[in-house]
């Protein structure tokens, strides 16, 4: 039976390079990205998601003091904790909780006025809208990608961490549709 070594085909016949486009700008910032979450308060929010989960696992090589994620899918906070917790190149911190609420909730609010996070990195942008003709699934993007990040602006306002910064997945600019207008 033959085995597929993935990471390896993945990188002959996918992106046809063995190394990250960005590994020389990672090693040239090493110093920076060290001094910068070492021992750190970090929270991360849609961090089970493809790129808050990835984002987390790169940083944790830079050995924050504490990691709280917060997501809406409490199966993939399950999912990312059995990933971190299996793979032996990986330190999770001592203080790390994962919570499965809304970012836009009052729960939220007071997770965030009960702690001061170093940084925040928020990647809880609804990316996927099935169709534009219902109405509750714009309201709920739209909610969540303008209203609760303009909330979350103005909490952070009065608990400034020293570092934010929030992803958007798609190409928003010149958007031809309320999905890609809610993100610009």
């Amino acid at each position: 039976m033959y085995l597929l070594d993935i990471p390896d085909f993945i990188d002959k016949h996918i992106t046809k390079r063995a190394a990250s486009l960005f590994e020389e700008d990672v090693l040239s910032h090493e110093a920076a990205l060290k001094s910068n979450i070492r021992g750190k308060s970090i929270l991360v929010i849609g961090g089970a998601g493809t790129i808050g989960s990835n984002y987390i696992k790169a940083m944790l090589a830079y050995e924050p003091a504490s990691l709280v994620v917060v997501d809406t899918s409490e199966n993939e906070l399950t999912e990312l904790t059995r990933d971190l917790r299996s793979d032996k190149s990986i330190k999770v911190p001592g203080k790390y909780i994962t919570y499965p609420f809304d970012f836009g909730s009052a729960v939220f609010e007071k997770l965030l006025y009960s702690h001061h996070f170093d940084i925040v990195a928020c990647f809880a942008a609804h990316k996927h809208v099935r169709s534009e003709k219902d109405h509750l699934a714009i309201e709920a993007m739209i909610n969540n990608n303008v209203f609760n990040t303009h909330k979350l602006l103005e909490n952070l306002m009065s608990n400034k961490p020293a570092h934010f910064f929030s992803v958007s997945t798609d190409k928003a600019a010149n958007p031809v549709n309320v999905m890609g207008a809610s993100k610009n």
